[in-house]
């Protein structure tokens, strides 16, 4: 996350002028606030997008898409069923599947459909219901409503944990959101 109260080039030129001081405790008392001008920014940022996040999720309960946690294990395993079944184990660990599942689309392992195409296919999906999980959080939900999501939803800098997943509770496709901003987003049917 870029930090906006940090001018970083003033920031890291404060503190190689002060890794430079010989004197050991000014040395030690500047660096150790420095650490504390940055811990607060990043703190402020946080606190910022956290609470961005929760407007967004405040505004798109109230366009009606409702959530309703649901085992994470068990929804991401589904979607390995579903959408990893053709892909080798052996496949799987060369593109670090595990580290991102994405990756069997980056590395074209499948062919998914890719930026604004990708955001077209599942902006016309029809779509009553979705699963939805993220890659590096034990949090599943079934979106219920899904038609009044939208791709650009996704879009917003906020989004914490922004490597997560959309299926069909049909499993007849995926839709797949990165924190790349080079690869993705996807969207792959089931043939």
């Amino acid at each position: 996350m870029e930090n906006k109260l940090i001018n970083y080039k003033s920031y890291f030129k404060e503190l190689e002028t002060a890794c430079d001081i010989s004197d050991e405790s000014e040395r030690e008392l500047r660096l150790s606030l420095l650490r504390k001008i940055q811990d607060a920014a990043l703190e402020w940022e946080c606190h910022i997008q956290d609470y961005s996040y929760k407007q967004f999720c405040k505004e798109l309960e109230e366009r009606g898409i409702r959530f309703t946690p649901v085992n994470d294990r068990t929804t991401k395993a589904k979607w390995t069923k579903l959408f990893a079944a053709s892909i080798s184990k052996e496949d799987r660990k060369l593109v670090h599947f595990e580290q991102y599942r994405w990756h069997l689309f980056s590395f074209e392992l499948l062919n998914a459909l890719t930026d604004d195409n990708a955001r077209t296919a599942f902006d016309t999906e029809p779509k009553n219901s979705v699963y939805l999980f993220w890659q590096h959080t034990d949090k599943a939900y079934l979106v219920e409503n899904a038609h009044l999501f939208m791709a650009e939803d996704f879009d917003h800098e906020f989004i914490p944990f922004s490597d997560f997943y959309l299926f069909s509770p049909e499993g007849k496709w995926t839709y797949i959101h990165t924190h790349e901003i080079m690869c993705g987003p996807y969207f792959y049917k089931l043939p």
